[in-house]
């Protein structure tokens, strides 16, 4: 069955690249990937009820509810038929926004390794499957208690959590270095996109549906692209039944001279890692940067229900567009880095640098903005917008960077950083629920935007004090007898299938 799809895949698609089909296929699995990790953002909201010691009247004045004539009252209140059959208060709502991320710290550097010794496709795929299921599940697990909830959020997030570690060893064996930012860019980045349509979407079904609709669409959209992942996917070039002979070579040199090594029996330098400062510079940037995603990711649509006093369907709206312009602005930031260092106007490392200032040092200063918004609406949606479109930099700077000090580690290295970012991703959450717990007010949720500035500020500077470019020496060692055996056994099938593919031209 699966040489039948290879060769219909092969006969309609001979002119595009391999690398090309992979990237098509990768976006799509992060467009999955996100819609059953935040339809939950939204969902919740429509889930339980406010809680009795809040009143039911949003803080502020909606001038979008009034200006569209979507809300006669003054002071508009949060309809009852919105109001959910959970009665989770705040602080249980912290937990239940958090859970995912319990789980989703525990495997991220064994899914790094993993994928660096046995490849992605089973990886990266296995990990949408279980969101698939873990969605159709989320309804029957919420109702029968938050506990049990909690529980799938957690088993959904260990199986999750190998996903961005799992690419990371994908593109060091496929995408060649000055391709990697764009790659990243579009691809990585489909989860703010993703995020940008599965907010409103879920609105809308939810509307129309309930809310545990919203669940079994996004969970059944994730199964159907196991289908074409596990059909297509080859873990490296050389596997791949349709690549042309110029593609491989191309592929192939660019990874040499970078100094990757596809061979699967490096040591992993694990003393050099933890005592390597870039390595930390990269670490501790995206900490800064998920405590402000985590934040606005779990709390946003809550924020613009019980404040603002949004609409279960305008929220799923507005929570998206800062998503939306993320995505648009990691296309933007990744694709001028890529011309400032393939023409040598920068070097990879100012780049990084430069990029990593409007990452971090940029929304630092918009949510600085937002937090004395007020109940200006159109000032918060603009601040917000701002600040995630600067935001995209990540692209062309921290997200990337693993690849450049460390081409052959680097599943592992996003897994241990992406291990420490997860741990922010489930405080963050927490610690705005006990804030905010019977708390509803423009004053506490002020205090929530204040933390995430020096969080953004503090890491920045660290990463700038600290950061490299360069593939650092502990990239490569010595290998052993054996392994170079091994390597030499390598090289003489790779001479062996060139052969065979210069013979087949000549026929």
């Amino acid at each position: 069955m699966d040489r039948k799809l290879n060769d219909v895949f092969k006969s309609t698609l001979q002119w595009l690249p391999a690398r090309l089909a992979l990237a098509a296929m990768a976006w799509l699995g992060f467009i999955n990937l996100y819609m059953v990790r935040i339809n939950l953002s939204v969902i919740i909201v429509a889930m339980v009820r406010r809680n009795a010691t809040v009143s039911r009247r949003a803080p502020c004045l909606s001038l979008f509810n009034n200006t569209q004539g979507l809300e006669t009252d003054a002071r508009p209140h949060i309809p009852e038929n919105e109001d959910g059959e959970m009665n989770w208060d705040e602080t249980i709502q912290g937990f239940v926004m958090g859970s995912f991320f319990y789980g989703y710290a525990v495997s991220q550097i064994i899914g790094g390794r993993v994928s660096e010794l046995y490849g992605t496709k089973w990886v990266f795929g296995g990990c949408i499957f279980s969101g698939g299921i873990s969605a159709l599940l989320s309804p029957v697990a919420a109702r029968a208690h938050y506990g049990v909830f909690i529980a799938l959020r957690i088993i959904q997030g260990i199986c999750q959590g190998v996903s961005w570690p799992s690419m990371h060893a994908c593109i060091a064996r496929w995408i060649p270095p000055l391709e990697r930012p764009r790659f990243i860019a579009v691809v990585y980045f489909a989860a703010a996109l993703s995020t940008s349509f599965t907010l409103p979407l879920c609105g809308v079904i939810i509307a129309a549906h309930g809310w545990a609709a919203a669940f079994y669409v996004t969970g059944a959209l994730s199964l159907a692209w196991c289908a074409l992942w596990f059909a297509f996917m080859h873990d490296s070039p050389r596997q791949h039944p349709r690549i042309t002979s110029e593609e491989l070579k191309y592929i192939e040199d660019a990874l040499h001279e970078h100094g990757s090594n596809t061979d699967r029996s490096l040591k992993l330098p694990v003393r050099s890692i933890f005592t390597s400062l870039p390595v930390w510079a990269i670490i501790l940037a995206n900490v800064g940067n998920t405590w402000g995603l985590a934040v606005f990711i779990a709390q946003l649509p809550t924020y613009m229900k019980n404040v603002l006093g949004f609409s279960i369907k305008q929220n799923g709206f507005l929570s998206a567009l800062p998503f939306l312009l993320r995505y648009v602005g990691a296309i933007l930031w990744s694709s001028l880095g890529d011309w400032l260092t393939t023409h040598r106007y920068l070097s990879i490392r100012a780049s990084r640098r430069l990029f990593s200032v409007i990452a971090l040092w940029g929304p630092a200063v918009m949510v600085l903005g937002v937090s004395f918004a007020g109940c200006n609406w159109q000032a918060t949606v603009a601040l917000i917008c701002l600040s995630f479109f600067c935001n995209g930099a990540v692209t062309a700077s921290i997200i990337v960077n693993h690849t450049d000090i460390a081409p052959n580690f680097s599943g592992t290295l996003l897994g241990i950083d992406n291990t420490f970012a997860s741990i922010v991703s489930f405080v963050a959450p927490v610690v705005v629920g006990v804030m905010t717990d019977g708390k509803q007010t423009l004053g506490q949720w002020q205090k929530v935007f204040w933390i995430c500035v020096p969080m953004y500020a503090f890491t920045e500077v660290f990463y700038l004090a600290f950061s490299s470019g360069s593939v650092q020496p502990w990239n490569d060692r010595v290998k052993t007898s054996a392994e170079q055996e091994l390597s030499a056994e390598n090289a003489e099938r790779r001479e062996l299938v060139t052969l065979r593919d210069e013979q087949s031209v000549t026929e």
